[in-house]
């Protein structure tokens, strides 16, 4: 017996179990239909999104005449400012909370009472903005007004490298526009919820495959089979690389299924980079089936080990906004230490035709997942082994 035949049967093993076909066949078509249709005014990001308007609450102190002279109305009174926000004044902190949390305002900023006097002296100024409940009101809100603070901070280093006549022309040298609508990439294309959840849920359902490979290894622990397969002229290497093979070219076929589902019935736009796109799935898979190895060599049993792969996978894909954007700092910061997060942008600019080199970087970056992967593994390998 060869390494090739046990490949060859735990495919045809896999592909006739009605389980697998369902999960990791059926399942992500029917969860990126759900997901696209349900969630696409959240996710559709081309020139048609709507913007909504932002109801803020901004808190002035008394006495801020002097805020004037650092173009502050002339920054409220900008058309695009005034189309996307709504300005609302309070007279301190309580009443701004207060409107929040009653619904009356999406944002609100206070201002400090010395902003404007260190702003003429060129020192170092910010606000305190405090969130609402939308996320993406938060957001735009954020920009807006990051867009004069950052003018503003312009202002002031050239007060203090140019001297402080050079804030008496700074008005001639603000942009008569704060905020400038444009697309993601420089091709001026955007990606919708149908490509976005198809990318997402193609690298989950991808590292799905890592749990049937776990599974199937403690199966012949179970069954108590792996010994009679170790009783065959083959070494226990080639029995757990041929059933890893096996479950890596079930996922082969199911990366191949999903894009070209997606493509025909959905009508996804995978980008004119195939190449790339194959490379970032096969990177996935591997990362899969190395996941695969580490945990079900470390694991007690296979229901621990299916538990902890459940875990990892869906942790994974939330950090990742593989269900949700959550446009909040510290997710966004752990999203960048998951296997999906780097695939998902790297298949996101797929779709953009974003350039090569934005493309490798995260190709390169899953690379690097998958050699400390390799690593762990070999090494659990060499302590634990596959073995009853």
């Amino acid at each position: 017996m060869k390494m090739w035949h046990i490949i060859w049967f735990e495919l045809r093993m896999l592909i006739r179990m009605r389980v697998v076909l369902l999960n990791q066949f059926l399942l992500p078509m029917v969860l990126i239909l759900i997901l696209g249709n349900a969630l696409s005014g959240m996710i559709s990001l081309g020139d048609d999104a709507p913007i909504d308007t932002v109801t803020a609450m901004i808190v002035e102190s008394p006495g801020q005449e002097a805020l004037t002279s650092v173009g502050w109305n002339e920054f409220l009174k900008t058309p695009e400012i005034s189309e996307l926000l709504k300005v609302q004044h309070g007279d301190h902190r309580e009443e701004a909370i207060s409107s929040l949390k009653s619904g009356d305002s999406d944002f609100a900023v206070v201002i400090p009472t010395d902003f404007a006097d260190k702003v003429m002296k060129g020192e170092s100024v910010k606000w305190e903005m405090i969130y609402g409940k939308d996320h993406s009101k938060n957001h735009v809100a954020e920009m807006i007004f990051e867009s004069y603070l950052d003018e503003v901070n312009r202002v002031q280093a050239s007060t203090m490298v140019l001297g402080p006549n050079t804030l008496n022309s700074a008005p001639q040298n603000v942009p008569t526009s704060y905020v400038e609508m444009a697309s993601l990439n420089k091709e001026g294309n955007a990606y919708s919820a149908f490509q976005y959840y198809a990318a997402s849920m193609l690298i989950m359902f991808l590292l799905y495959s890592g749990l049937t490979a776990s599974s199937s290894l403690q199966s012949e622990k179970r069954n108590k089979t792996l010994y009679r397969l170790n009783s065959t002229p083959i070494s226990t290497l080639k029995i757990f690389l041929g059933k890893i093979g096996g479950n890596s070219l079930v996922a082969c076929i199911q990366a191949v299924v999903i894009i070209l589902g997606t493509t025909w019935l959905y009508g996804v736009n995978w980008g004119r980079h195939p190449i790339y796109l194959i490379l970032l799935c096969a990177l996935v898979i591997m990362a899969a089936m190395l996941m695969a190895v580490v945990i079900t060599l470390l694991s007690k049993s296979s229901e621990s080990a299916q538990t902890i792969f459940q875990v990892i996978i869906v942790g994974m894909t939330f950090l990742s906004g593989g269900f949700q954007r959550i446009p909040v700092d510290i997710i966004e910061k752990l999203g960048e230490f998951t296997i999906n997060h780097w695939a998902l942008q790297g298949m996101i600019r797929i779709i953009l035709d974003a350039s090569t080199g934005e493309i490798l970087h995260h190709v390169l970056i899953l690379g690097l997942f998958n050699v400390i992967l390799l690593l762990v593994g070999t090494v659990s390998y060499r302590k634990v082994g596959y073995h009853e």
